[in-house]
């Protein structure tokens, strides 16, 4: 890329840069098991995504409500059977 471009002669555009204080990304520091780690790692790359990435989906899945355990899963279709 930088063969194409002349990133040197890049300038940044006028005036105050525009974001959403509400979706602006926040560092964490998250101790997880390392074997948990290189499975979420795995699923990352079958995926094609940076693990940090489906690591982020997972949380906010939960946090939403979208993220349903295997187990209540089961016992759902158990009771409607």
């Amino acid at each position: 890329m930088r063969k194409n471009y002349q990133l040197n002669e890049l300038k940044k555009r006028p005036g105050k840069t525009k974001t959403d204080a509400a979706a602006a990304k926040v560092p964490v520091s998250v101790r997880i098991d390392a074997a948990d780690l290189a499975l979420l790692k795995d699923e990352a790359a079958r995926l094609g995504l940076p693990y940090q990435t489906l690591l982020g989906s997972i949380v906010h899945q939960y946090v939403t409500g979208e993220l349903i355990e295997q187990k209540t899963v089961a016992m759902l279709k158990k009771l409607s059977a």
